[in-house]
C-alpha cells in the first residue's frame, strides 16, 4: 500500500508490473476473455466431438454485447452465492499438537456477517441445509468446499434467476497468501492452502457460468505465531510487508494478515459489518464501500494495527443493492 492509508486501489499497470512471473500469469491472462472463451488447452484435447467442443465456447458467446461492454456488472435477481470458513470456532480440544488456536470472538463474527450478508440479500451456497459458515476445515475440507463452491454452481442459468457476484470469506491463521487450515490424520504441521489456488478455482476457464462475474474475496490470516489473549495490546507483534498476489480480471481481494484485536473485538470484521448494515453505505460501489471499511478499521484500530489492504483486478463498477 501506499503511505496514504486509505487509498485502497492501485492502478492497473502496477497490476500488470507485478503480474510478469507469476504462476497465475497463464496464457488466459493475456487474452482476456476472448482468449479464455476460446482456447481450452489440453481440456480440448479431450473433447469426444466437436459438439462438445462447441457447446463449450457457445456458453461463453451467449454473453450478450451490451453486457460485455457496459461500464457496471449485471445485476441479477440474487446479489450473490455467500461462503464463510472460520478455524477459529469452538468444536474440538486445542493443545499444544493439535488444532489451532480458538478465538473467543468467533462465533460472533460469524453470526453478524451470516445476518448482515442474507440481509443484504446473499444467499448461502448450501441452500438445502441453509449453510453459509462452514468450520476447523482441514486442508482437504478446504479445498474440496472452495472446489464446489466454484465449479457446481450455475451463477447464470438460463430462464431462470442468476446471481450478481460470489463471496468468499476466510478468517483462520496463515501469512500473506497462505490460509492455514486444521491438521487431518498424522499431520505434524497445520498444512497451508495457497491464496492464488483458491482464486484459480473461480477462473472462468474452470467454469463458464463465472465469466464477467465479480469473485470477492475477504481473508483475515492473523500470524499462527501469535500467543496473546484477546484484547492484549499486540504493539510488540513483528509485522511482515504486505505482498499483492496477482489474479485474473474481475477478482477483488480484501485481506488483513496481521494482529487486529484490542477492546472493541475484531476490528477487522466489526468494521465490515458496520458499513454493510447501512445501507446508505452499503448501496454504494464497492470500491467506496472498501474505502469506507478501511475508514471504519481506522477508527477502532490501535496504532500498531495494520490497515487492510485490497487489490483489485474489477473492470467494471460492482454495485451490491
Amino acid at each position: 500500500m501506499s503511505a496514504k492509508q486509505e487509498d485502497t486501489t492501485r492502478g492497473g499497470d502496477e497490476v500488470d508490473k507485478q503480474c510478469v512471473g507469476s504462476p497465475m500469469n497463464s496464457k488466459h491472462t493475456k487474452g482476456g476473455y476472448d482468449q479464455a472463451d476460446t482456447s481450452h488447452g489440453e481440456d480440448d484435447q479431450m473433447l469426444s466431438s466437436k459438439e462438445e467442443n462447441t457447446s463449450k465456447i457457445t456458453v461463453i458467446e451467449d454473453i450478450k454485447a451490451e453486457e460485455f461492454h457496459s461500464t457496471t456488472y449485471m445485476k441479477c435477481t440474487n446479489v450473490g452465492k455467500a461462503v464463510i470458513v472460520s478455524n477459529f470456532m469452538d468444536g474440538y480440544t486445542f493443545t499444544e499438537k493439535r488444532g489451532l488456536a480458538v478465538r473467543s470472538y468467533a462465533k460472533k463474527d460469524c453470526d453478524e456477517l451470516e445476518k448482515t450478508l442474507k440481509q443484504l440479500g446473499f444467499k448461502p451456497f448450501d441452500d438445502k441445509e441453509n449453510i453459509m459458515v462452514y468450520k476447523n476445515l482441514t486442508k482437504r475440507e478446504f479445498e474440496a468446499l472452495y472446489n464446489k463452491v466454484a465449479k457446481e454452481t450455475d451463477y447464470r442459468p438460463k430462464g431462470k434467476e442468476g446471481f450478481t457476484c460470489v463471496l468468499f470469506i476466510v478468517m483462520s491463521y496463515g501469512r500473506p497468501g497462505l490460509i492455514q487450515c486444521h491438521k487431518e490424520g498424522a499431520e505434524i504441521m497445520h498444512p497451508y492452502v495457497e491464496l492464488k489456488d483458491l482464486q484459480e478455482a473461480f477462473q472462468p476457464q474452470n467454469n463458464h457460468s463465472l465469466a464477467l462475474k465479480p469473485k470477492l474475496f475477504i481473508i483475515q490470516t492473523f500470524p499462527e505465531s501469535i500467543s496473546k489473549r484477546d484484547g492484549d495490546d499486540p504493539s510488540d507483534v513483528e509485522t511482515t510487508e504486505t505482498k499483492r498476489i496477482p489474479r485474473e480480471a474481475d477478482f477483488l481481494t480484501y485481506t488483513s494478515d496481521g494482529y487486529c484485536i484490542n477492546s472493541h473485538g475484531n476490528v477487522f470484521i466489526k468494521a465490515i459489518v458496520e458499513v454493510l448494515k447501512d445501507k446508505e453505505e452499503s448501496a454504494l460501489e464497492i470500491q467506496r464501500v472498501l474505502i469506507r471499511m478501511n475508514k471504519k478499521f481506522k477508527d477502532y484500530r490501535s496504532s500498531c494495527m495494520k490497515i487492510p489492504c485490497v487489490t483489485s483486478s474489477l473492470t467494471k463498477q460492482l454495485f451490491l443493492v
